[in-house]
Protein backbone atom coordinates (compact mmCIF):
# COMPACT_ATOMS: atom_id res chain seq x y z
CA UNK A 1 0.00 0.00 0.00
CA UNK A 2 1.69 3.33 -0.98
CA UNK A 3 2.18 6.01 2.11
CA UNK A 4 2.12 8.72 -0.29
CA UNK A 5 0.45 9.66 -4.13
CA UNK A 6 0.38 13.06 -5.52
CA UNK A 7 -3.08 12.55 -6.48
CA UNK A 8 -4.53 12.84 -2.36
CA UNK A 9 -2.09 15.84 -2.25
CA UNK A 10 -4.14 17.53 -5.37
CA UNK A 11 -1.56 16.54 -8.36
CA UNK A 12 -3.61 14.20 -10.10
CA UNK A 13 -1.00 11.48 -11.88
CA UNK A 14 -3.76 11.73 -14.79
CA UNK A 15 -2.72 15.35 -15.74
CA UNK A 16 -2.09 18.73 -13.61
CA UNK A 17 -4.63 20.93 -13.53
CA UNK A 18 -6.07 19.71 -16.31
CA UNK A 19 -8.95 23.00 -16.27
CA UNK A 20 -5.35 25.40 -15.77
CA UNK A 21 -7.22 26.85 -12.69
CA UNK A 22 -4.15 28.04 -11.51
CA UNK A 23 -3.91 30.49 -14.14
CA UNK A 24 -7.21 31.70 -15.08
CA UNK A 25 -10.40 33.47 -13.48
CA UNK A 26 -13.86 32.90 -13.58
CA UNK A 27 -14.66 36.73 -12.98
CA UNK A 28 -11.49 38.44 -14.90
CA UNK A 29 -9.52 37.31 -18.31
CA UNK A 30 -6.20 35.98 -17.61
CA UNK A 31 -4.28 39.43 -18.85
CA UNK A 32 -5.78 41.11 -16.16
CA UNK A 33 -5.14 38.58 -13.76
CA UNK A 34 -1.81 38.35 -15.04
CA UNK A 35 -1.49 42.26 -14.42
CA UNK A 36 -2.90 42.36 -10.88
CA UNK A 37 -0.85 39.55 -9.92
CA UNK A 38 2.29 41.73 -11.14
CA UNK A 39 1.08 44.54 -9.44
CA UNK A 40 0.76 42.82 -6.17
CA UNK A 41 4.63 41.17 -6.71
CA UNK A 42 5.94 44.88 -7.43
CA UNK A 43 3.98 46.39 -4.48
CA UNK A 44 5.60 43.43 -2.58
CA UNK A 45 9.26 43.65 -3.26
CA UNK A 46 9.36 47.75 -3.66
CA UNK A 47 7.83 47.84 0.54
CA UNK A 48 10.55 45.39 1.18
CA UNK A 49 13.35 47.35 -0.97
CA UNK A 50 12.18 50.78 0.58
CA UNK A 51 12.30 49.01 4.48
CA UNK A 52 15.77 48.20 4.10
CA UNK A 53 16.95 51.49 2.54
CA UNK A 54 14.90 53.61 4.99
CA UNK A 55 16.16 51.34 7.73
CA UNK A 56 19.89 51.50 6.63
CA UNK A 57 19.75 54.59 7.54
CA UNK A 58 17.31 55.73 9.65
CA UNK A 59 15.90 54.56 13.13
CA UNK A 60 12.26 53.08 13.37
CA UNK A 61 10.15 53.76 17.09
CA UNK A 62 7.98 50.15 17.32
CA UNK A 63 5.33 49.93 20.48
CA UNK A 64 4.45 46.72 21.27
CA UNK A 65 2.64 44.32 23.75
CA UNK A 66 1.25 41.05 24.01
CA UNK A 67 -1.77 39.62 26.07
CA UNK A 68 0.57 38.55 28.74
CA UNK A 69 2.77 41.44 28.88
CA UNK A 70 2.62 45.49 29.31
CA UNK A 71 3.31 47.70 26.47
CA UNK A 72 7.28 48.55 25.28
CA UNK A 73 8.83 50.42 22.76
CA UNK A 74 11.92 48.90 20.59
CA UNK A 75 14.47 50.94 18.13
CA UNK A 76 14.57 49.40 15.02
CA UNK A 77 17.83 50.51 12.96
CA UNK A 78 19.99 48.78 10.48
CA UNK A 79 20.21 46.09 12.37
CA UNK A 80 16.68 45.54 11.63
CA UNK A 81 17.26 44.01 8.32
CA UNK A 82 19.13 40.73 9.15
CA UNK A 83 16.83 40.36 12.19
CA UNK A 84 14.01 40.49 9.60
CA UNK A 85 14.38 37.45 8.32
CA UNK A 86 13.36 35.55 11.72
CA UNK A 87 10.29 37.53 11.72
CA UNK A 88 7.36 35.66 10.75
CA UNK A 89 5.89 38.84 9.56
CA UNK A 90 8.50 39.56 7.04
CA UNK A 91 8.95 35.76 6.33
CA UNK A 92 5.73 36.11 5.13
CA UNK A 93 5.44 38.94 2.92
CA UNK A 94 8.57 38.07 1.19
CA UNK A 95 7.03 34.77 0.29
CA UNK A 96 4.18 36.78 -1.08
CA UNK A 97 5.98 38.82 -3.34
CA UNK A 98 7.94 35.11 -4.67
CA UNK A 99 4.15 33.58 -4.88
CA UNK A 100 2.71 36.64 -7.22
CA UNK A 101 6.44 36.56 -9.38
CA UNK A 102 5.26 32.84 -10.07
CA UNK A 103 2.68 32.86 -10.81
CA UNK A 104 2.02 36.04 -12.69
CA UNK A 105 5.03 34.82 -15.40
CA UNK A 106 2.61 31.48 -15.25
CA UNK A 107 -0.47 33.38 -15.81
CA UNK A 108 0.71 36.09 -18.39
CA UNK A 109 2.35 32.80 -20.23
CA UNK A 110 -1.15 31.41 -20.46
CA UNK A 111 -3.09 34.81 -21.56
CA UNK A 112 -0.44 35.43 -24.67
CA UNK A 113 -0.39 31.50 -25.38
CA UNK A 114 -2.00 29.43 -23.60
CA UNK A 115 0.12 27.54 -21.78
CA UNK A 116 2.60 27.28 -19.02
CA UNK A 117 5.49 25.59 -18.09
CA UNK A 118 3.93 25.39 -14.74
CA UNK A 119 1.88 22.65 -16.18
CA UNK A 120 4.67 20.94 -17.70
CA UNK A 121 6.91 21.11 -14.59
CA UNK A 122 7.98 17.39 -12.80
CA UNK A 123 5.01 16.39 -10.18
CA UNK A 124 7.03 17.53 -7.65
CA UNK A 125 7.43 21.38 -8.70
CA UNK A 126 4.03 21.25 -9.12
CA UNK A 127 3.11 19.44 -5.61
CA UNK A 128 5.21 22.44 -4.30
CA UNK A 129 3.21 25.15 -6.13
CA UNK A 130 -0.03 23.96 -4.85
CA UNK A 131 0.85 23.72 -1.05
CA UNK A 132 2.56 27.38 -1.73
CA UNK A 133 -0.82 28.64 -2.49
CA UNK A 134 -2.45 26.88 0.48
CA UNK A 135 -0.05 29.06 2.41
CA UNK A 136 -0.55 32.27 1.38
CA UNK A 137 -3.93 31.71 1.29
CA UNK A 138 -3.12 31.18 5.07
CA UNK A 139 -0.09 32.93 6.72
CA UNK A 140 -1.14 36.75 6.17
CA UNK A 141 -4.53 36.11 7.80
CA UNK A 142 -2.74 35.08 11.08
CA UNK A 143 -0.38 37.63 11.14
CA UNK A 144 -2.84 40.10 10.57
CA UNK A 145 -5.25 39.10 13.27
CA UNK A 146 -2.14 38.36 16.01
CA UNK A 147 -0.23 41.70 15.80
CA UNK A 148 -3.34 44.02 15.39
CA UNK A 149 -5.27 41.91 18.07
CA UNK A 150 -2.72 40.93 20.47
CA UNK A 151 0.83 42.64 19.85
CA UNK A 152 -0.16 46.62 18.60
CA UNK A 153 0.44 49.06 21.31
CA UNK A 154 -0.72 51.83 19.44
CA UNK A 155 -0.81 53.62 16.16
CA UNK A 156 2.12 55.10 15.88
CA UNK A 157 3.37 58.59 15.04
CA UNK A 158 6.09 58.15 12.70
CA UNK A 159 4.93 57.86 8.62
CA UNK A 160 7.30 55.24 8.29
CA UNK A 161 6.34 53.52 10.90
CA UNK A 162 2.45 53.42 9.88
CA UNK A 163 3.12 53.01 6.33
CA UNK A 164 5.09 49.56 7.36
CA UNK A 165 2.91 48.35 9.93
CA UNK A 166 -0.44 48.82 7.28
CA UNK A 167 1.36 47.06 4.65
CA UNK A 168 2.98 44.10 6.65
CA UNK A 169 0.17 43.52 8.72
CA UNK A 170 -2.91 44.74 6.79
CA UNK A 171 -2.11 44.77 2.95
CA UNK A 172 -1.20 41.13 3.09
CA UNK A 173 -4.16 39.95 4.23
CA UNK A 174 -5.70 42.19 1.39
CA UNK A 175 -2.77 39.86 -1.02
CA UNK A 176 -4.36 36.68 0.22
CA UNK A 177 -7.93 37.70 -0.60
CA UNK A 178 -6.97 38.51 -3.45
CA UNK A 179 -5.97 35.37 -4.70
CA UNK A 180 -9.00 33.74 -2.55
CA UNK A 181 -11.40 35.50 -4.84
CA UNK A 182 -9.85 35.73 -8.14
CA UNK A 183 -8.13 32.49 -9.50
CA UNK A 184 -10.11 29.45 -10.06
CA UNK A 185 -8.41 27.15 -8.19
CA UNK A 186 -9.85 24.21 -6.39
CA UNK A 187 -10.04 23.93 -2.43
CA UNK A 188 -7.09 23.24 -0.96
CA UNK A 189 -6.66 19.59 0.14
CA UNK A 190 -7.65 18.82 3.04
CA UNK A 191 -3.53 17.11 3.83
CA UNK A 192 -2.37 20.92 3.11
CA UNK A 193 -3.29 21.21 6.50
CA UNK A 194 -0.52 19.28 8.34
CA UNK A 195 2.12 20.70 6.06
CA UNK A 196 1.33 24.56 7.24
CA UNK A 197 0.73 23.25 10.66
CA UNK A 198 4.25 21.71 10.42
CA UNK A 199 5.97 24.85 8.63
CA UNK A 200 4.41 26.54 11.23
CA UNK A 201 5.72 24.50 13.48
CA UNK A 202 9.15 24.62 12.09
CA UNK A 203 9.32 28.47 12.49
CA UNK A 204 9.28 28.25 16.08
CA UNK A 205 12.46 26.31 15.91
CA UNK A 206 13.93 29.00 13.82
CA UNK A 207 12.83 31.71 16.54
CA UNK A 208 14.51 30.29 19.66
CA UNK A 209 17.59 29.18 16.72
CA UNK A 210 17.92 32.98 16.38
CA UNK A 211 17.51 33.42 20.18
CA UNK A 212 20.64 30.87 20.47
CA UNK A 213 23.00 32.44 17.81
CA UNK A 214 21.52 36.54 17.73
CA UNK A 215 20.87 36.38 21.22
CA UNK A 216 17.42 38.43 21.23
CA UNK A 217 13.61 36.74 21.30
CA UNK A 218 12.02 37.41 18.02
CA UNK A 219 8.35 37.86 20.12
CA UNK A 220 8.49 38.36 23.63
CA UNK A 221 6.38 35.33 24.44
CA UNK A 222 9.05 33.65 23.70
CA UNK A 223 10.88 34.12 26.77
CA UNK A 224 10.71 31.56 29.31
CA UNK A 225 11.44 34.68 32.29
CA UNK A 226 7.16 35.75 31.55
CA UNK A 227 6.64 32.52 31.84
CA UNK A 228 6.62 28.72 30.43
CA UNK A 229 2.75 28.26 30.77
CA UNK A 230 2.17 31.76 28.38
CA UNK A 231 4.90 30.15 25.79
CA UNK A 232 2.31 26.91 25.95
CA UNK A 233 -0.78 28.40 25.60
CA UNK A 234 0.74 30.59 22.90
CA UNK A 235 1.45 28.07 20.75
CA UNK A 236 -2.03 26.18 21.42
CA UNK A 237 -3.48 29.35 20.54
CA UNK A 238 -1.70 30.01 17.45
CA UNK A 239 -2.02 26.13 15.90
CA UNK A 240 -6.03 26.33 17.20
CA UNK A 241 -6.08 29.68 14.88
CA UNK A 242 -4.35 28.38 12.08
CA UNK A 243 -6.55 25.25 11.97
CA UNK A 244 -9.66 28.12 11.69
CA UNK A 245 -8.01 30.16 9.32
CA UNK A 246 -7.48 27.18 6.96
CA UNK A 247 -10.47 26.02 7.20
CA UNK A 248 -12.06 29.09 6.56
CA UNK A 249 -9.65 29.93 3.69
CA UNK A 250 -10.70 26.65 1.98
CA UNK A 251 -14.53 27.28 2.66
CA UNK A 252 -14.14 30.94 0.85
CA UNK A 253 -12.87 28.72 -2.23
CA UNK A 254 -15.61 26.60 -2.26
CA UNK A 255 -18.49 29.26 -2.16
CA UNK A 256 -16.28 31.40 -4.78
CA UNK A 257 -16.65 28.63 -7.46
CA UNK A 258 -20.12 27.82 -5.76
CA UNK A 259 -20.89 31.81 -7.03
CA UNK A 260 -19.57 31.38 -10.56
CA UNK A 261 -20.71 28.62 -11.48
CA UNK A 262 -24.30 29.91 -10.37
CA UNK A 263 -23.43 32.97 -12.23
CA UNK A 264 -22.55 30.80 -15.34
CA UNK A 265 -25.59 29.06 -15.33
CA UNK A 266 -27.70 32.04 -15.16
CA UNK A 267 -25.40 33.22 -17.81
CA UNK A 268 -25.94 30.40 -20.31
CA UNK A 269 -30.00 30.58 -19.54
CA UNK A 270 -30.00 33.88 -20.35
CA UNK A 271 -28.14 33.12 -23.36
CA UNK A 272 -30.66 30.56 -24.52
CA UNK A 273 -33.42 32.64 -23.74
CA UNK A 274 -31.82 34.87 -26.05
CA UNK A 275 -31.48 32.48 -29.23
CA UNK A 276 -35.56 31.37 -28.53
CA UNK A 277 -36.26 35.34 -29.33
CA UNK A 278 -33.92 35.56 -31.61
CA UNK A 279 -35.52 32.08 -33.48
CA UNK A 280 -39.08 33.25 -32.70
Amino acid sequence: MKLFTYEEWGVPQSGFDTSYTFVRSHFVSPATLACIRAVLCLYSFTTIITCYTWLAHKTATISLKDVNLDPYTIQQGNAAIGQSFSFFTYLTFWSLGFYFLISAFHTFTYAFRRRTWLHTWPLPLQLLHTLFYSTITCFPFLVTIVFWGTMNSGWPAGRFEQWINLSVHGLNSVFAIVEIVLPATQPQPWNHLSVVLLVLSGYLGLAYLTQETQGFYVYEWMNPAHGKGGIVLHIVGYAGGMIALFVLARYAVVARNAVARRIGAVEEEMGEKGMKLDDG
